[in-house]
């Protein structure tokens, strides 16, 4: 009689199986913890209900994006590598150089504002929940726990 799994002359055993079966749910389990988004990202009291992405890009290309009769402040989350690759990719489609490039011709051609960094998440939320002009992208993970951001929408997910 030949049991299953049967494989070069020798039955395997239930702690091979049992082993696969644990490494298949570590790695599974893995993946899920590191999926997360990056969500645009305004303070609860913010009067902006939507931004197109046109003009997110140049909101953080320092140019005057006004919502309303709202000027609006771009505010650059620094606080994760990953997070900034996201947002050179994803946001305003440069490369890092080019952005420093274009954001410093900007600044020096029409005094334009360049966007606020924060390198510390905690302190970018606080700033964005305190300024109901700022405009931010964040971890969903982090945004979503505060009651004083409002989420506008994805930008980005695993």
């Amino acid at each position: 009689m030949i049991t299953w799994p049967y494989v070069g002359g020798r039955p395997h055993g239930r702690r091979r199986l049992a082993w696969l079966l644990i490494g298949l749910w570590i790695s599974l389990h893995a993946t899920a913890a590191h999926a997360d988004s990056v969500v645009l990202i305004v303070s609860a009291s913010s009067p902006i209900q939507k931004l197109r992405s046109a003009d997110l890009r140049k909101l953080f290309m320092g140019f005057d994006v006004i919502d309303g009769d709202v000027p609006l402040r771009a505010v650059r989350n620094r606080s994760d590598p990953r997070l900034d690759e996201i947002f050179l990719q994803n946001i305003v489609d440069l490369s890092e150089l080019v952005y420093e490039r274009e954001l410093l011709a900007r600044k020096l051609q029409n005094a334009a504002s360049l966007p606020a960094e924060y390198r510390d998440e905690p302190l970018l939320l606080d700033a964005v929940a305190r300024d109901p002009r700022a405009v931010s992208f964040a971890w969903s993970k982090s945004a979503l726990t505060r009651s004083d951001i409002r989420v506008l929408r994805t930008l980005w997910h695993d």
